[in-house]
Formats: C-alpha cells, sequence, structure tokens
C-alpha cells in the first residue's frame, strides 16, 4: 500500500499552507499571486504600524520608501543575515523627505522577540516574479510559497508532487536565482526550502547561482538522528513558530560571502544545550569530528552570552587550538554584537575576565588555570583578587576536543574556584570505560551526561563526512634464522620497525616507495596532500632524509615538510634538535627563499606556517601555487587531533593506535571537499593485522555495531566486482560509443538512462582507483573495457549531457532542472587538445611523413569521439589551411598558431554580424566576453541602442517596426554567441 497519494502541486499548497496555520503563521490570502507592488505596499503598512512613535504620526513617503527599498534591495544574503541578527533590533536610519523632520530609526525585525508581539508572521502563496519585457528568456515566474516576517520574504518553498525528484525543486530555485528573480523584497531570503509530501531539503541563499551547492542542502533529522520524510512532521518540527524565528535569528551564521545554516545536528545540540543551561545542568555533546562542531559551540557560546550575568568561555587544551577556535570564532562574529576576545597571555585573560564588558572569552585550559592559582595566591596573602567581579557570574565552560585526558586535574582546580558554572564538552570521540584514564575518569564523569549524538556512522549517512578507504600493506618481512620461516607479524619485535639496524632501513625505504609510487593515485592526480604518522621524532627524522635522498636522486618531486615539537617523548637531545633545525632551513629555501626565515628561535613560527600550508583553509594559503605548497607532512602526534584540512585525503601510518586516538586521525583525512574528494584515504604499515582488528574496534565502539562496512569501502576484490557490474550494466544498455553518441537523436528517457549508468561507472572508477591493487591496463580484458574506450563513452556522455542541457524553444525548463549529473568527474584523457595539437606541429614540420600524418589523423578521430567532435574538425580544418598556407618555420608550434587561427576566425564572424545589424563592435565583443565567462547574458541594454534598423533592412531584414527589430535582433545575437561562436570558443579553453 503506497504511503503517500500523488496529489496536485496545488492541492498539495493548499494543504500544507493549512498545516502552517496549524503551527503560528497565519494566511494572507489577500497577497495571493501578488506582485512586487503589492508586496511592498504591504510592507510599508508594517512599517508604518511597528514604528508609529518614531515615525511622530507622518507615514513613510514614496521617496522614503523608495530609499528603504534601495537599502534592502541593495544587500547580499551575509549583508541581510548581519542586518537582521547583528543586534535585538534591526534599525534601517532613513533621511526624512521633509528636512524638518531629520532622520527616522525603522525597526524591520527583533532577533529576540519571537512572538513577542512585535513580530508579525504570513505566509503567502503564488508570488509575481515579472519577467523583462527585453529579455525574450527572462519570462515571469510564481514562488509557491513565501514566508514573511513582518513583511520581509525570509523564507521560500518551492513545492513538488511525490512523483517528481526532489532536485527538480532545488534546481527551480538555482535557476530563478541565476534569472535575478531575488531581487527587490525577495534580496531578503535567508533560507530556501524544496518540498515534497515524502521529502524535504532546506539550504542558505546564496549570493550569485553559481555557489549553490548539492552539499550544502540538508535533509531535516530529529533528534536521534532520524529523517524526517512526512511533509507534515517537517513543517511542524522545521517551520513552526518559534522554530522558524530562531532559523533566522540563532541558526544562521554570516562566515565572509557565504550563508550558512546549521544542520539538523547542530541545531538540536544548541537546543539541548540551553535546555541543560536553563536546568542548572552539565553535559557533553557528542558529535563526529569533521561535523562542525566549532560552529555549534560559537553558536552556543554566543548565545548563552547574550545574557550579560553570564561569562562565557570557550577551552582549548594547546595554543594552537585556541589560535583556531580564536579566530573561527571572530570571523563568525564580525558585523555582529557578539563580542570574541581573544587572549594570548594569561595577564591579559585575567584583564579581561576584570573587564564588565560582556563576550566570550577564548583560551587554554592552562591558562585559565594560572588565572585560578594567581587569584587563590592572592587570597592567601590578603591582596586583592583579580577575579573578585567575575565570581558574581555565572560561568559557562565550553571545553573543545573533551576527550582530552589532560583536562582532568586542571578542571579540578576550575571547578573548586567558581560558585556558579556550568560545563559542556565537545568532542567526537567520547572517553568510556572501555578506554577511561588513568586518573579513572570518563566523559560522563568529567562534565556530566550525554545532551545529544551525532555520531561517526549518522554523519557519513547524512553526507556531512566521507567513508574511508583502509589498506593494510605488509611491508616488514622477518625470517626465522634457524628453521627459514617467515615470522608471524605478532612475534616481530619493535626494533625490527625502529632501530637503525639493516631491517628496519629496509623497511622504512619500502614504505617511502610505496608511497611515491601510489602518490598519484591516493592524491587523485596531486589535488589533495597528505600527512605520514610516524611512532617519535627519531622515525620522523629517518623518513624526512630518505624522501630528501630521493628526491635529490630524482625519484620524486614531492614537496615534504616535517613538524614535531622538540620536547614530545620527552626527549630533548641534540639531534632532535638539530634534525628539526635541517627541515626548518630545507623549509625557508622552498618557501621563503632564504635559509633564515624560519630557525629553532622562532620555532612556534615554523610549525604554525607549517599547519596553516598543510590545512590550505585560510586566505594566504587557499590558492598558492603548486610549487608553494605541501605534499606530505611527516608528523610524531601533532595534526592528528582537531585539525581541520579539508584538501588532505591520505593517512599513512607508521605507528600504532587505538580507540579515540584512532578515531581522531583517521578523520583528518574524511572532510567533505569537492566532488573530486571521495573518500578519506587510510594506509597502515606498521603491524597490518592488528591495525586491522584495532580500527574495527574501534569503528564498532565509535560508530555502531555493523558500522565498519558502512564507514569504509569494501576491500579491493569486492570493488572490483561492482567495477565490473557498473560496465556490464552500460554496455547492456548501449555496446559501444558509437551506439551511445546516436542517442542524441533519442528519447530523453534513453538519454537520461545513458547518463546515469555512466554517471554510476564514472563514481566506480573513482572509487576503485584509489586501491593500489588497480591495474586497468593488466585488467582491461576481466573489466570488459579498456581505458580508451571508457573516454568515448565519456565523451558521449558529455555530448548528451550538453544536449539535455540546451533550453528548450519554448517557455518551458530545461531538463536539466529535472536531473543533476554535474557531480560526474570528468577523467583526464591521454588524448586531449594539446596532445593532438603537438601532433599536428610534427605532421606540419614534415608533411612528407606518412606515419606523421597517420597518428595525427588517428589522434583526431579518438579525440573527436572522446566528446570532442567539433574541436577535433576546428583543428583538422585548421591543420588543412595550414598545409596549403605552406612555409612552416623551423621553430613552428601549432599549439600557438592553432589559438590565433581561432581568434582571428571569432572575430571576422563577429564584424560580419555586427555589420549586418549596425551594432556597436566593441560593446558586442564586451558581451560574447561575459558570456564564455558566466554562461549568462548581460548588458545587453547598452547595446540594443547601438543597433540601426536601416542598416539590417539594408541587408534583407524586414521588420514591422523598431520595438519589433530591437526584440528580433537580442534574438539574432543570442543564437549568433550560443550557435555559430560555439566551435571557436570551444577552440579557444
Amino acid at each position: 500500500m503506497a504511503l503517500y497519494k500523488t496529489k496536485g502541486e496545488l492541492t498539495f499548497e493548499k494543504e500544507f499552507v493549512e498545516t502552517l496555520t496549524q503551527n503560528g503563521w497565519t494566511y494572507n490570502k489577500k497577497l495571493d499571486n501578488a506582485t512586487p507592488k503589492d508586496l511592498e505596499n504591504h510592507f510599508r503598512e508594517i512599517l508604518n504600524q511597528n514604528n508609529y512613535s518614531a515615525l511622530n504620526g507622518v507615514k513613510i513617503t514614496d521617496t522614503e520608501m523608495s530609499e528603504i527599498m534601495r537599502n534592502i534591495g541593495g544587500k547580499t544574503p551575509t549583508e541581510m543575515n548581519e542586518f537582521l541578527t547583528g543586534n535585538y533590533e534591526s534599525v534601517l536610519n532613513i533621511a526624512r523627505e521633509n528636512p524638518e523632520l531629520g532622520t527616522m530609526d525603522l525597526k524591520l525585525f527583533w532577533r529576540d522577540a519571537i512572538a513577542g508581539g512585535q513580530m508579525r508572521y504570513e505566509v503567502i502563496r503564488q508570488a509575481i516574479r515579472p519577467g523583462k519585457e527585453d529579455s525574450p528568456e527572462n519570462v515571469n515566474r510564481r514562488f509557491d510559497v513565501t514566508l514573511l516576517f513582518n513583511g520581509l520574504p525570509l523564507i521560500q518553498i518551492e513545492e513538488k508532487k511525490v512523483d517528481v525528484s526532489i532536485k527538480e525543486a532545488s534546481n527551480q530555485i538555482v535557476k530563478y536565482k541565476s534569472e535575478h528573480k531575488y531581487d527587490g523584497l525577495f534580496s531578503a531570503v535567508q533560507i530556501f526550502v524544496a518540498l515534497k509530501e515524502d521529502t524535504a531539503r532546506y539550504f542558505a541563499n546564496e549570493k550569485s547561482a553559481d555557489l549553490f551547492n548539492n552539499k550544502f542542502f540538508f535533509e531535516w533529522l530529529d533528534k536521534k538522528n532520524h529523517p524526517v520524510h512526512n511533509w507534515k512532521q517537517f513543517t511542524e518540527d522545521f517551520l513552526r513558530i518559534p522554530m522558524a524565528h530562531n532559523l533566522i535569528s540563532n541558526y544562521t551564521v554570516a562566515d565572509g560571502d557565504a550563508l550558512k545554516v546549521l544542520r539538523p545536528y547542530q541545531i538540536h545540540a544548541v537546543n539541548a544545550v540551553r535546555e541543560a543551561f536553563s536546568k542548572h545542568e552539565d553535559g557533553y555533546v557528542w558529535h563526529a569530528t569533521g561535523s562542525g562542531k566549532t560552529l555549534t559551540a560559537y553558536k552556543i557560546a554566543t548565545l548563552l552570552q547574550r545574557n550579560p550575568n553570564n561569562q562565557v568561555i570557550f577551552l582549548s587544551d594547546r595554543k594552537e587550538l585556541d589560535n583556531q577556535s580564536g579566530k573561527n570564532f571572530s570571523k563568525f562574529s564580525s558585523n555582529s554584537d557578539d563580542t570574541i576576545f581573544e587572549t594570548n597571555n594569561t595577564g591579559e585573560l585575567i584583564r579581561r575576565l576584570r573587564s564588565s564588558k560582556p563576550g566570550v572569552i577564548t583560551t587554554t585550559i592552562n591558562k585559565m588555570k594560572i588565572a585560578v592559582e594567581r587569584n587563590e595566591e592572592a587570597i592567601n596573602t590578603g591582596h586583592r583578587e583579580p577575579l573578585v567581579n567575575v565570581m558574581k557570574k555565572r560561568m559557562v565552560f565550553i571545553v573543545d576536543e573533551a576527550h582530552r585526558s589532560q583536562f582532568g586535574e586542571m578542571q579540578k582546580v576550575i571547578r573548586q574556584a567558581f560558585p556558579k558554572q556550568n560545563w559542556y564538552g565537545f568532542t567526537g570521540t567520547p572517553i568510556f570505560e572501555f578506554n577511561k584514564t588513568p586518573q579513572d575518569q570518563t566523559t560522563e564523569s568529567q562534565f556530566g551526561p550525554e545532551l545529544h549524538r551525532y555520531n561517526i556512522g549518522n554523519a557519513l549517512s547524512d553526507g556531512a563526512i566521507l567513508p574511508f578507504n583502509s589498506e593494510y600493506v605488509s611491508l616488514m618481512q622477518v625470517t626465522n634464522e634457524r628453521t627459514g620461516d617467515e615470522v608471524e607479524e605478532e612475534q616481530i619485535p619493535d626494533e625490527a620497525y625502529n632501530s637503525d639496524e639493516e631491517i628496519a632501513q629496509n623497511y622504512r625505504l619500502k614504505v617511502v616507495k610505496w608511497i611515491i609510487k601510489n602518490w598519484r593515485r591516493k592524491s587523485e592526480k596531486n589535488q589533495f596532500n597528505a600527512i605520514l604518522a610516524t611512532v617519535d621524532i627519531n622515525q620522523a627524522l629517518n623518513y624526512y632524509r630518505l624522501f630528501k635522498k630521493l628526491g635529490q636522486e630524482g625519484k620524486h618531486n614531492l614537496k615534504i615538510a616535517l613538524t614535531y615539537s622538540i620536547n614530545e617523548n620527552g626527549d630533548t637531545n641534540q639531534k632532535q634538535r638539530s634534525g628539526l633545525a635541517e627541515a626548518m632551513k630545507d623549509y625557508s629555501i622552498r618557501y621563503a627563499g632564504s635559509e633564515t626565515a624560519f630557525s629553532l628561535e622562532n620555532v612556534g613560527v615554523y610549525i604554525d606556517d607549517v599547519a596553516k600550508r598543510t590545512a590550505r583553509t585560510e586566505a594566504q594559503y587557499k590558492n598558492l601555487p603548486s610549487d608553494k605548497e605541501i605534499d606530505l607532512t611527516i608528523v610524531v602526534a601533532r595534526l592528528l587531533t582537531g585539525f581541520d584540512a579539508p584538501r588532505l585525503n591520505t593517512l599513512y601510518l607508521d605507528k600504532l593506535l587505538q580507540y579515540q586516538g584512532l578515531i581522531q586521525a583517521f578523520a583528518r583525512t574524511n572532510r567533505v571537499y569537492d566532488k573530486n574528494k571521495t573518500q578519506g584515504n587510510v594506509v597502515m604499515f606498521r603491524r597490518p593485522k592488528l591495525m586491522r582488528e584495532r580500527t574495527e574496534d574501534a569503528f564498532e565502539k565509535y560508530a555502531g555495531e555493523g558500522s565498519f562496512k558502512k564507514v569504509f569501502r569494501p576491500g579491493f576484490h569486492e570493488m572490483e566486482d561492482s567495477f565490473k557490474e557498473s560496465v556490464k550494466d552500460l554496455k547492456e544498455f548501449t555496446p559501444t560509443p558509437e551506439v551511445a553518441n546516436d542517442l542524441t537523436k533519442g528519447t530523453e528517457k534513453e538519454q537520461v538512462d545513458f547518463l546515469k549508468k555512466f554517471r554510476n561507472l564514472s563514481k566506480e572508477l573513482q572509487y576503485i582507483s584509489s586501491y593500489s591493487d588497480f591495474d586497468w591496463d593488466e585488467h582491461a580484458d576481466e573489466y570488459g573495457m579498456t581505458s580508451e574506450e571508457f573516454g568515448y563513452f565519456q565523451g558521449a556522455f558529455k555530448n548528451i549531457r550538453d544536449n539535455l542541457k540546451q533550453p528548450p524553444d519554448n517557455d518551458s525548463d530545461p531538463i536539466s532542472l529535472k536531473y543533476d549529473f554535474d557531480d560526474v568527474v570528468i577523467t583526464e584523457l591521454v588524448i586531449d587538445k594539446e596532445y593532438v595539437l603537438g601532433l599536428a606541429t610534427k605532421y606540419l614540420l614534415d608533411v612528407g611523413n606518412l606515419f606523421a600524418a597517420d597518428e595525427f589523423n588517428q589522434a583526431a578521430d579518438k579525440f573527436a569521439k572522446a566528446g570532442n567532435r567539433q574541436e577535433a574538425e576546428n583543428i583538422r580544418e585548421f591543420v588543412s589551411e595550414e598545409r596549403k598556407r605552406g612555409d612552416i618555420p623551423a621553430n613552428y608550434d601549432a599549439r600557438a598558431s592553432y589559438a590565433l587561427h581561432q581568434s582571428r576566425k571569432k572575430q571576422q564572424k563577429i564584424t560580419k554580424f555586427v555589420n549586418e545589424y549596425g551594432l556597436n563592435e566593441e560593446l558586442f565583443n564586451r558581451l560574447v566576453t561575459e558570456y564564455e565567462a558566466t554562461g549568462e547574458f548581460g548588458h545587453e541594454q547598452a547595446l540594443k541602442q547601438t543597433a540601426d534598423i536601416n542598416v539590417a533592412k539594408n541587408n534583407g531584414h524586414e521588420y514591422r517596426n523598431v520595438l519589433s527589430f530591437k526584440g528580433s535582433v537580442q534574438r539574432a545575437w543570442r543564437k549568433f554567441i550560443k550557435e555559430d561562436l560555439a566551435p571557436y570558443i570551444a577552440g579557444e579553453k
């Protein structure tokens, strides 16, 4: 029996609106089919009512309203968020039209006055978003349902029938964004909802259509992390008042230019901590590493700090995490009234605690302990207490990385000092009885009960983190001298791995060679970087010098960095100091252009730079040239916990880990980044059999029973079977690439079915390619497809996908709204444009060489079959013209000549076209450049003014009138740019 009956969209919409009215919303039927002017007038009416005193009885004039709309329409989503949530009241200062009245401070929104009499919550249907008369493709649109907060449209919902993909609803929103329908009052929209009877997605507004990312379209989960599929439950949970108001006020944050809305588990955690705080109870939040604990903690900290009687302190256990958290907190709080105080030393912390200015303090637990001890010392010696003022407040301690055992003793000292306090720990790996500290502490004994859980299994199912691919590589071979038999792993002594004996040296050399051999495979062709974690500092130095030696011998070109604390493992001997100094000197030369930029005198600066260059998250490190990046960072313990590096995808382990340490280290690799990053890779060299057992045990404990198979990719042979099955499925549908290409003449269903099957194969290829055992060339017969044949199928995929993306001739939406295949990674082919033009150079320099001619023609054929027919045709035409021209110089390069050839051809066509219609060529070139860059037509109005109807008539065109001419020439140039210039645009890329 079906769970849902298929309803028409309008019937569903009516039921949806009725449900909203039962959850705090008022349906304003008068605004059905509202025009922009209708909504402005309604907004104006509410402004007049809410600001009666400020207006002194003189209502807002038309001129003043225009200024108000200019302010609202000119804001980006983040600017609007800062305006709405930056203070208790959102106030717009506008000069009155009558100078004698001065200015007016208009209150638009009350951040914390939920349903407090100052807020009006209304739902409207089918708001009209008009098209542009001078833009034939920009037609009228209607928004299904919009939620108004004091007349401001802050949440907009698009609905679809149950038998339609939810993707169609979200794609529709993105399309409307690209058509600039979110202007005027609708610039204020903060959150979008795509809704069906059986599912929903919500996501934050973006500055432009191209910035929307499917990875941040969230499904609503209940407190137990179960997906909410029923639309009524979703409406009651997510869109009811006061929840909807909280979404805007408390559960969004402007992070730079990006507006972020909290994920469901973050919202539940914030609510759980606030509820515990209201009851004066402590507790901890268990959220998987990589799931955004910092943002959750920031929201909790700032919400609790809004009460000036509280003092919130965010504690880390070491300086690097304190710096990282402080910077993140400060970034989140910019342009709001939430103040973040970072403390560089204990004296600064004490001064901040004595200050009456409210704000969240970020510091280390060690600084906090010292501050308390100084206060105790002052009491004991009869001096004035430095912390006497803060003792009157309710202290709230929010602790990052709460699984660390170091907190225990220091926490006791702090707890004894304050009369009123609450503690909330954040951890991805709580400490339980099975791994409790030497002091018999668990996370619960330190912080109280679990308040909310979102473990690794939850995060993986929700797409908040990526799965793992683990490989257990056995490179250590020890033979029993007496029997000649190979010694079992558990019988191999540690010295065989750690010593300077030949057996250990050979082992390390094998590890290094394995990493070098598989580097491109694991790094996805150098797109991502890696960490090598070693058992101690001596091993780290041995590996560093080994990589350095092989690099000098030309065996690899990897950029290697080394970082450790000189005091790690309690060993401060000269060998380790000189080893770090050596690495710092090499690092200085490579990254700073001198030998002395980093030294033992500024080791902290060096350690910080290595971490930032490895993470590549801060602005100055995000877009480094490849020669300034780090490929592999060798560590002992650093960077294995609390280190956020989305572009790091592989961890090589030559050390033993277990329980929380293992989970934390693995979690460095599986942060979500882009479609090219599909998993976190972990390769274990030391005692691989034992590490497999420990890995399975740790994930069973921290992700739930049976989770190992869910969290980790299957073994290689299982992946092989899956890859073969995908090949078989594709080839049963389209036996050859030629058959696939012919589908461009087939039905939409046939084309979409092929795209889905190829996408599945492409993803399977992405997964299996990361395994060191994968060798496509060797096993092509077994797999049923060669890599070259895959390239041809990929060409068919590109042709069909691009065909479906073309807008239809009528006003209906393109097929691409229904389906999304942009997540497919296009594999780099051996035969590309540069390769074909290289062979063209060889051929044109020796046209009598039949082998060179044949080589060029075969490559051009393959290039065409791989989805580049037009480009291949352009190159053949170019080569033919070059042959006829003759006189090829000895230093001839077809690549440069072809680029110039295409540019000239393109400009000739443009000149002919603009002359045909009397258009300004400079303005037309600007239009073409903009279209090539964005795929959109902008700044057409100025060009349209240059069109000359008499020139067009003299060239054989006929028009009824000037208005008809202007519209016709616009359609003509759009068709010309999309179709006639397409071969030359392709040729430039």
